[in-house]
């Protein structure tokens, strides 16, 4: 299942601190959201931007109270910052850096652990690291009632489908939930390898790829892969190894 894969390059950023938050605006920059380094929040907190080369062009928007965890774009390349920690709420920006919002969404364990802008460009599809797909109507300032049906275990990353559907990566499995929140189909490997899954994207051809950050085909010590899926079918069509600890993934489109 494993392929040759030809590596490219590494970015190498100013910002101290863990990376996680992956994102792509329209024009090819590429925004990299970093944790808190230091309990005070003195070092990292802030969202770094790259130029299309790869080149790191300094720091996005700012006031972040701590942990900016991922981002989302609208129509208008104005920007959401979900925020995991403190005090949990979403910033937007304008494409200038101007700030436009603040969004108290409602937290469970975390706080905007991971955001999706549905493309009416009102709803926010986030996750709070807890069992529920939360929504929250950027329009209006309100919070809406949770996405899915049913429990999950510990929603992280997210992806709106064209169906009105919702990708989620859980810890144990990917799980596909449609237009009513209902769950109608899951994704993952051979639960002996104990998948954790966190981070994924989708393609747009109908395929997503996801990131497995513990998995190693059973093997130890061949670090962790990042995983090519048929959204329609399950199948893993491609898998490579990172060779290190991945926890999101973001596809150049």
């Amino acid at each position: 299942m494993a392929q040759r894969w030809t590596f490219k390059d590494v970015l190498l950023g100013t910002v101290p601190g863990s990376a996680e938050g992956l994102r792509f605006d329209s024009a090819g920059n590429l925004y990299v959201a970093h944790w808190c380094r230091d309990p005070l929040c003195l070092t990292g907190n802030t969202v770094e931007k790259f130029d299309p080369t790869g080149i790191p062009v300094g720091t996005f928007g700012g006031g972040y109270s701590c942990d900016p965890r991922s981002l989302a774009f609208d129509a208008a390349g104005n920007t959401y910052v979900g925020q995991a920690s403190c005090s949990g709420s979403v910033l937007k920006f304008s494409a200038t850096e101007q700030p436009l919002g603040s969004y108290a969404v409602a937290g469970d364990r975390a706080g905007a652990f991971k955001v999706e802008l549905a493309p009416d460009g009102c709803t926010l599809f986030y996750t709070s690291w807890s069992a529920y797909v939360k929504r929250f109507d950027v329009c209006t300032n309100t919070q809406l009632p949770d996405f899915n049906l049913a429990p999950l275990d510990a929603a992280a990353q997210l992806r709106v489908l064209p169906d009105g559907g919702v990708l989620v990566a859980t810890a144990p499995a990917i799980v596909r939930l449609d237009a009513s929140g209902a769950i109608v189909r899951s994704y993952g490997l051979d639960p002996s390898i104990a998948p954790y899954w966190v981070g994924l994207d989708l393609v747009g051809d109908g395929t997503f790829w996801a990131t497995d950050k513990n998995s190693s085909y059973g093997l130890p010590f061949q670090g962790r892969y990042v995983y090519r899926f048929d959204l329609a079918t399950g199948a893993v069509l491609q898998s490579f190894s990172t060779g290190t600890t991945v926890v999101d993934v973001v596809v150049m489109r």
